[in-house]
C-alpha cells in the first residue's frame, strides 16, 4: 500500500508543472446590464468594472441589454462562449423572473 501512495505522489509531483492553468482573461470583459443606461444598476457595474479593469489591466465592457425584465440580457449570456469574459450583472429582481415568466421557463434563459 505504501508504494502505491508513494507511485501516486512521485506521478502528482512530475506532472504538476503540466498542469498551469490559462491566463484569464485573454480579451475584453463584458458585464452586461438588463438595464438602461444611468440605472441604478448600470452605475454599480460601471464603478465595478473600472475597478476590475485597473486590477487584471483588460478592458472591461459595459453593455446594456433593457428589456422582457432581463430575459433579454440573460438570453445573451447564457448563449455566450463560456470562457469568463460575459458577465451578467443583475439585480435581485432576476432571480424571480423563472418562477413569473413563461418564455424563461420554456426557454431556460435563466439557466
Amino acid at each position: 500500500m505504501n508504494r502505491i501512495v508513494l507511485a501516486a505522489c512521485a506521478a502528482a509531483a512530475l506532472a504538476s508543472p503540466l498542469a498551469r492553468g490559462q491566463t484569464w482573461p485573454t480579451g475584453p470583459i463584458h458585464l452586461v446590464v438588463p438595464f438602461s443606461p444611468g440605472s441604478g444598476t448600470d452605475i454599480v457595474a460601471r464603478a465595478v468594472g473600472d475597478v476590475l479593469s485597473r486590477n487584471i489591466k483588460q478592458p472591461v465592457v459595459v453593455e446594456n441589454k433593457p428589456g422582457a425584465g432581463g430575459t433579454i440580457a440573460a438570453a445573451q449570456v447564457a448563449r455566450s462562449t463560456p470562457d469568463g469574459t460575459t458577465i451578467l450583472v443583475h439585480s435581485s429582481g432576476h432571480a424571480l423572473n423563472p418562477a413569473i415568466s413563461r418564455t424563461c421557463r420554456t426557454t431556460r434563459c435563466a439557466t
